[in-house]
């Protein structure tokens, strides 16, 4: 059963988590000026794996050795890694990162509609929508609704990067509905990462042969900080957040993602921002307190204790 109220340690874990995914979208860039983007893909879930599975024999951690684990694992490694990568990556080669910032902004949406449809105890409630509603006005504020004038341009782009986000949200949601984030994640990384490598790599070489690439030494450290900040080290608190408060809390990381790809710009591009920006800022973080204007759910709470002595259960 998941936490009342989130802690403070997981409000610093979520904007951890939007601060390490708002660098994302500009190694990306970097990455796909020598590196196609099903290469990047590739290598980026592969080098991702070896830092994560490293790290679970250096803890002593083991994989599942149950049969439908590894099914789930397989699912996911498509639905939340191989395919959204790929048609992120291709999808930013055909619209600008600002729509881009809007479309992926779509995934907590996505996620609370899922939650609710699909599990028990992450239902739809009028301040988790309202809030939802509040912090993706936030993200178009701060990107600038001129953006938008961008729809219709590529439609296959955007297709491909707003059917990212409902994998990505879809995916996360699925992760608490089959018990996966019950488990170790550490361990959920590494054997996520590993069914989406194992899958991209062949893809990779058939579709573009990666050994006659030259690419630059800055894609290249592009792609490695891609593989193990922005996906081991995001995996990590990914799925210790779903495990402990649930999806759609989680999902809310993606309003911080075009905030911090803000920060980044100010401190590494020398760009600067309007009024309007910091405006935006305060709508994104009033959006995300509203989810959380929530009664305690103490009734709730006592009929699924009642049920579990009925059952045996322990919830």
């Amino acid at each position: 059963m998941l936490s009342d109220k989130p802690r403070l340690h997981q409000y610093i874990l979520l904007v951890m988590l939007g601060a390490i995914w708002g660098s994302s979208f500009f190694l990306i860039k970097i990455t796909l000026e020598s590196i196609p983007p099903v290469t990047l893909t590739a290598f980026r879930l592969f080098f991702a794996f070896l830092v994560l599975v490293s790290l679970m024999f250096i803890l002593g951690k083991r994989f599942p050795r149950n049969f439908q684990t590894w099914r789930y694992y397989v699912l996911i490694g498509i639905t939340g890694n191989l395919l959204p990568f790929v048609l992120i990556s291709w999808g930013e080669l055909h619209i600008d990162s600002g729509l881009a910032a809007i479309l992926m902004s779509v995934i907590p949406l996505t996620a609370l509609l899922i939650a609710h449809l699909w599990t028990e105890d992450e239902k739809m409630s009028l301040p988790k929508l309202m809030g939802a509603v509040i912090g993706f006005a936030g993200v178009v504020l701060l990107v600038g609704p001129e953006a938008l004038n961008g729809l219709g341009d590529s439609v296959l782009g955007q297709l491909a990067v707003a059917f990212a986000s409902f994998c990505y949200g879809a995916s996360s949601v699925f992760a608490r509905r089959v018990g996966l984030v019950k488990l170790d994640p550490v361990v959920n990384g590494s054997a996520i990462l590993l069914c989406a490598s194992m899958m991209a790599l062949p893809v990779a070489f058939i579709v573009e042969d990666p050994i006659s690439f030259e690419p630059t030494l800055l894609s290249v450290g592009a792609l490695l900080m891609l593989s193990v900040v922005s996906t081991a080290i995001a995996y990590i608190i990914l799925y210790y957040l779903l495990g402990t408060v649930g999806a759609t809390f989680t999902a809310l990381n993606n309003y911080l993602v075009p905030v911090f790809g803000m920060v980044w710009g100010f401190l590494f591009l020398s760009e600067s921002y309007e009024l309007e920006a910091f405006i935006a800022l305060a709508v994104i973080l009033l959006g995300i307190i509203v989810t959380q204007m929530q009664a305690k759910p103490v009734k709730r709470v006592a009929a699924e204790f009642v049920v579990s002595e009925k059952t045996g259960e322990e919830i």
